[in-house]
């Protein structure tokens, strides 16, 4: 597992860590140098709405990051994206983390949005040598994941963001309630190529990013099963299937609907869920990373945009 690493000058109460770690992660060591210069570049310059109030982030990197398909090549690229993010544009302080114990109700306290950045695997469940810091929280390893997974979703339910790119669906499959909140389960990737994607809803406030227009994109594309559904969530993004190679094998949806990006409410909180980030340079696309960071700031509560799944969807499923 990795060290918590903490970019921030403050100390935070309640965390699990008797001072801030220094700045090295081994995330850090898989980012190149022409790469961080590429990620800074095409970061906005300011933040598209000015924030309410100081805002606090959760970067959350997978503990598990010797069974991540994604540990070199878009979690460290997506982390210092959603880092500079923060920082150049002032919407929110960075804090990055591995830490199941950030999960206490605590520290969770602490933070206005939690980014699940590809973070794959039974995170929400406590190793053995998480359990040897959590002993003060129950006896064994079961009591203190019920505890962390209540407290992740009460801090959901009472207002708190939830941003979530593409692996984070991965995430927790032993857990219904997680799927629940980001609103769609994994159900592979038939696409890893040049696609079509289509504006659901081209006027909607956080697709500025896009001026309007479909585009193309080299990308990993995932395909949902249950809980997903248009009547659930409010789709932004999905495949233009009438512009994409769609003979691919292991396409299993008879409907044609792909959805790519979406937004929901869940309790007073708000998700946002995006299935782009699995290939590098998706980190240092500025149209994407305005979308992102637009997406973060609504999650935060500081761009308004409407989020409930419209009473008949505005364009729907491709035809």
């Amino acid at each position: 597992m990795w060290d918590v690493t903490m970019r921030t000058d403050t100390r935070l109460a309640g965390l699990a860590l008797a001072a801030i770690v220094a700045f090295a992660t081994a995330a850090d060591a898989q980012l190149t140098p022409d790469q961080a210069r590429r990620i800074e570049a095409a970061v906005p310059q300011q933040a598209t709405v000015k924030p309410i109030k100081s805002r606090r982030v959760l970067i959350w990197n997978t503990p598990f990051m010797d069974k991540c398909p994604h540990a070199g090549y878009c979690v460290p690229q997506g982390q210092h994206a959603m880092e500079l993010l923060g920082r150049k544009t002032g919407a929110y302080e960075p804090v990055v983390s591995d830490d199941v114990a950030m999960y206490l109700p605590e520290n969770l306290a602490k933070f206005d949005a939690i980014i699940f950045n590809n973070s794959n695997g039974p995170w929400i469940r406590p190793t053995e040598q998480d359990m040897s810091r959590l002993k003060d929280y129950g006896s064994d390893i079961d009591t203190v994941e019920q505890l962390l997974r209540k407290s992740l979703l009460d801090w959901v339910r009472n207002g708190g963001g939830f941003v979530a790119f593409h692996h984070a669906i991965g995430g927790n499959n032993h857990w219904p309630e997680y799927g629940e909140i980001i609103g769609a389960s994994y159900w592979g990737h038939p696409w890893n190529e040049e696609v079509g994607v289509k504006l659901d809803e081209p006027n909607h406030p956080l697709l500025r990013a896009f001026g309007g227009e479909n585009f193309r994109l080299a990308e990993e594309i995932f395909q949902f099963n249950d809980p997903y559904s248009r009547e659930n969530v409010r789709v932004l993004l999905s495949l233009d299937v009438a512009n994409t190679n769609m003979t691919v094998q292991w396409v299993y949806r008879k409907d044609n609907d792909f959805a790519l990006a979406w937004i929901k409410p869940y309790g007073k909180g708000r998700v946002f869920y995006s299935a782009i980030g699995h290939r590098t340079e998706i980190w240092w696309n500025p149209p994407i990373l305005r979308f992102y960071l637009d997406g973060i700031q609504f999650a935060m509560g500081d761009l308004d945009a409407p989020m409930e799944p419209p009473a008949k969807p505005l364009r729907g499923p491709n035809p």
